[in-house]
């Protein structure tokens, strides 16, 4: 098997409860996804590490989690009321299991290497952070070089990220879109990669193997 030329960062996180919705406007259900875009991570490595552009992704680990929803009344400051309330999916740790537990890969550089040192740290991710949600514990693992595989990809990431990633060709696309962060406080949407295309690439992006027709 064909060892990619990239190295990635190993991180552990784990949560007792965390919220990384679907982005839907209107609507007062928002359900919850099961991956960790490299969206999401972009802004969490800026707040907390000061990274304006690394490169990373997630993914909780199937056994640890399962989904339970969190209704809320968001509150308008401006017309002093409580809007119609929302419900919320979040993961929480599966029955029997101390903590939900996911997997980041970063990509390494000269910008992240310095994570390397990190031996545990508290950081904030996804929504509902008020309300108690998405406090984690970040452990280093180590450095991981990936072999090429073909497959399902397991994840979500922009479109003009797949070669930073390692992805060398994207066979079927499934796309969407994901919000970008251009500020604290705005950001665009931009087309993505989401879970179920099927690339060649990093063997960590992929869930399951896929086997060209004969």
């Amino acid at each position: 098997m064909n060892v990619l030329n990239k190295v990635f960062l190993h991180f552990e996180l784990s949560t007792q409860a965390i919220a990384i919705g679907e982005r839907i406007k209107g609507g007062t259900f928002r359900p919850c996804i099961e991956t960790i875009p490299t969206s999401a991570l972009k802004g969490c490595f800026r707040d907390h590490f000061g990274l304006a552009n690394s490169l990373a992704i997630g993914f909780f680990r199937e056994g640890t989690y399962e989904k339970d929803i969190f209704t809320y009344a968001p509150y308008d400051a401006f017309l002093g009321i409580a809007k119609l309330p929302i419900s919320m999916e979040y993961l929480k740790p599966a029955n029997g299991t101390e903590a939900v537990i996911a997997d980041i890969y970063a990509i390494k550089n000269g910008k992240t290497e310095d994570l390397g040192n990190i031996s545990s740290i508290e950081i904030s991710l996804g929504a509902l952070k008020s309300k108690g949600f998405g406090r984690c514990e970040l452990r280093y693992i180590g450095e991981i070089k990936p072999n090429l595989k073909t497959g399902y990809l397991k994840g979500r990431l922009l479109e003009d990220e797949c070669s930073a990633f390692g992805i060398t060709k994207v066979i079927k696309p499934c796309y969407g879109y994901l919000f970008y962060p251009t500020s604290e406080v705005s950001g665009i949407y931009k087309r993505a990669l989401f879970e179920g295309s099927i690339i060649e690439g990093p063997d960590i992006l992929v869930k399951e193997e896929y086997k060209y027709d004969s």
